[in-house]
Formats: C-alpha cells, sequence, structure tokens
C-alpha cells in the first residue's frame, strides 16, 4: 500500500501551477516559477497532514493565503527589488565615466557643450532634439528586438523586462523639455551655461548606459539573477 504521507507534486500538476500563475496575472516566467514553487511546497506539507486532501482544494487553501490581492503584493515587491538591481547595475556602468580615462573625454564634451551654448541661446533647444530623437529611435529599436525574442521564446523575466523597457528613461526626456519651455527668452548667465553643459552631458551618458550598455550585457546579468536563464534560452 502507497505511503501517502509521502505524497509529491506531480510534473502535471507543476505544469497546473504555472498556468494557475498566468492565470491570476502573473506574466514573468521568473516570478511564475518562484511561486509555482512556493504553491508545490506548501501544498506538499498540507498533504502531510490531510492526506486524502485533491490538488485542486490544497492548491485552493494556499492561494487563499494570499488575500484578496492575490499574487499583486509579491509581484510588486519583486519588481521593486530587481527595479533598485537595475538602478544599481546602471549606476555602475554610468560611473566608469567619472573614472580615467573616461573622465577625460566627459570633461571634454562638457566643455564643448559650454562652448556651444556661448553661440546662441538657441543651442539648447537644437542638442536636446537631437538627443530626444536619437533616444526615441534607439528605445523602439531595442523594444522591437526585445518583442521578437520573447515572442520566439514564449518568455518574459521581469529584469529583462526594466532592462529592456530602459526603465526611467521617459522621465529623463521630459526633464529637458520642462526646462527649454521655462529658459526661452532669459539670457544664459555663466554658471546657467555650465549648468547646463553638465546637465546635457550627464543626461547624455546616463541614456547611453541605459539605451546601449546595459542591453548589450543583459544576458551576463540575467545568468547571474537566474542560474537557470542561460539553460532555457538554448
Amino acid at each position: 500500500m502507497m505511503e501517502t504521507d509521502n505524497r509529491k507534486v506531480s510534473a502535471e500538476e507543476v505544469e497546473r501551477l504555472f498556468r494557475f500563475t498566468r492565470q491570476h496575472f502573473v506574466e514573468h516566467y521568473d516570478l511564475q516559477a518562484e511561486l509555482a514553487d512556493h504553491l508545490a511546497n506548501a501544498i506538499e506539507e498540507r498533504w502531510q497532514h490531510q492526506p486524502a486532501l485533491s490538488f485542486e482544494d490544497a492548491l485552493a487553501a494556499e492561494f487563499k493565503k494570499f488575500g484578496i490581492f492575490g499574487f499583486s503584493d509579491i509581484v510588486e515587491k519583486r519588481q521593486n527589488a530587481l527595479t533598485k538591481k537595475y538602478y544599481k547595475l546602471l549606476w555602475g556602468y554610468f560611473k566608469n565615466f567619472l573614472k580615467l580615462p573616461q573622465v577625460l573625454i566627459s570633461i571634454a564634451a562638457v566643455v564643448a557643450v559650454y562652448l556651444l551654448l556661448g553661440l546662441s541661446v538657441y543651442i539648447y533647444s537644437a542638442l536636446f532634439f537631437i538627443i530626444m530623437m536619437f533616444s526615441l529611435v534607439r528605445l523602439f529599436k531595442i523594444k522591437k528586438i526585445y518583442h521578437h525574442k520573447t515572442k520566439a521564446t514564449a518568455r518574459r523575466w521581469l529584469l529583462e523586462d526594466i532592462i529592456f523597457s530602459c526603465g526611467g528613461i521617459s522621465p529623463m526626456l521630459y526633464l529637458p523639455v520642462q526646462i527649454n519651455l521655462h529658459m526661452k527668452g532669459y539670457y544664459l548667465s555663466e554658471p546657467i551655461k555650465w549648468g547646463l553643459a553638465v546637465f546635457i552631458v550627464v543626461a547624455v551618458l546616463l541614456e547611453y548606459t541605459a539605451l546601449y550598455i546595459l542591453p548589450r550585457n543583459a544576458q551576463k546579468h540575467l545568468a547571474e539573477t537566474y542560474p537557470e536563464y542561460r539553460l532555457l534560452q538554448q
């Protein structure tokens, strides 16, 4: 006679757990796997005390523990944690521009922009427009690449989503618009010109990091975050 106290979740039931998480609006594979593993362990533990309980009843009982908002709290916490990780990676790459020899290029760029601003008060608008257009074109391109990739693999990973959506890039583009609107008709003093030069160079370097460097290194960081990532991409 089979021992019921050692009852385990089957492979088919694990697939059911993945479907269950998707049905409850968990879109990313890493979160689905985390929740499926948690539910499977909880169900097996419940079976030790209630071996006759069906899988579906055990699943319903465990899901009730998540409250009226279901998985949304866990998804939000995980998203916040990985967004912080994203900005940590962004800062890690960005601060390379503040080290030798890159810092010399950064300083030269600030001086060049300062000199350009001295030529006309409209230079800022022109520079901003050029930066914005290049950024939007690049953003559209990497989103298109990512869309094709997720369609081919049928999996989305939360950190990968954040990297390829370039979290925070939209507000970065909106801020120069506001500065440009409030600057019209004002005389650019020397401190303002230097401040704008620094701002433009920092904005360009941040956008370059978010739009080029991080997406190029995405697979490395995803493999570090998710041990199974590289295996599942093959």
